[in-house]
């Protein structure tokens, strides 16, 4: 009888140690699948010119620095480092200011058609980039911004973007009516209450906001494709990289384009595993306030 539960016990433990096993291998090929292009991007921004244009390997024979130091002494990626830069500081100063505003307005602050309102925010989220895109190419146009980084950044000031409210806001319904209510006996006012109170509790939704903008901002091609044109001195690092390393013509090599490519991936990487704990508190209070 022992020996029957000894053996039943010893079977339900290996079957439980094969299916851990199969489990981390699974997610060891997935993981692989992933990783596999950044691994080639790495690895081929360390090939030599000849190598990267007359070999299939992966993993380069030598390893050479040349494409980076192209990019070093490129005389205008500081320009496109600094251009990047402004438009992600200005819009993620946007996001964070005036969508946490608006969602407060929204939901701490009662007023006549307050839903109406949130309705029409969230049904700008039903019209795709494509529509929007010319009316708002031909407004910049007009009003010559065509060339600038103002288009880049300028519209996120008016509101803070649908879905940047609705995050908000569903985070800002789950802060208890007592506190406000406490404070408004205490004699504070609506802005103080949001700066003292509110914008407190509310710091893990902002650092989630932030950190994701941020790495859409950086990557981001098509924007600056549209609005900036063709004005070098205007350029981000995403549109550098096809305009002035990729596109048909260029001069310089695959490598380099692999090189620019590493260095930006260096920031979001570097974001993600700095605020990795904010980035999934943010994503769970969301899910579970909303």
């Amino acid at each position: 009888m022992n020996n029957d539960i000894y053996l039943s016990h010893s079977n339900i433990l290996a079957k439980r140690i094969a299916f851990t096993v199969f489990k981390y291998f699974m997610l060891v090929i997935v993981g692989l699948f992933f990783i596999f292009p950044f691994l080639y991007l790495y690895l081929s921004s360390f090939m030599t010119d000849e190598q990267i244009l007359n070999t299939t390997s992966i993993f380069p024979k030598e390893i050479s620095f040349k494409a980076y130091k192209t990019l070093y002494e490129h005389s205008e990626l500081v320009l496109y480092v600094r251009n990047t830069l402004i438009v992600c500081v200005l819009n993620i100063s946007g996001v964070c200011l005036m969508s946490s505003l608006t969602a407060f307005g929204l939901c701490k602050v009662k007023f006549k058609g307050q839903d109406i309102v949130f309705t029409l925010i969230l049904a700008t989220l039903l019209l795709p980039g494509t529509v929007t895109g010319v009316p708002l190419f031909t407004i910049y146009a007009k009003a010559g911004l065509i060339g600038t980084l103002f288009p880049l950044w300028l519209p996120i000031w008016f509101g803070g973007g649908a879905t940047n409210i609705f995050l908000i806001r569903q985070f800002m319904r789950g802060i208890p009516k007592s506190y406000s209510e406490a404070a408004i006996i205490d004699g504070a006012s609506s802005i103080r209450i949001y700066a003292s109170i509110v914008m407190p509790l509310v710091k893990p939704i902002i650092i989630y906001l932030a950190v994701t903008n941020f790495m859409g901002l950086w990557n981001d091609f098509q924007t600056p494709l549209m609005f900036v044109g063709d004005n070098p001195m205007k350029y981000t690092l995403s549109l550098a990289l096809y305009q002035e390393f990729a596109r048909e013509g260029s001069t310089y090599f695959p490598n380099v384009q692999m090189a620019l490519g590493v260095l930006m991936a260096i920031p979001c990487i570097v974001l993600f595993a700095i605020f990795q704990k904010q980035l999934m508190e943010g994503v769970a209070a969301v899910g579970i306030k909303g």
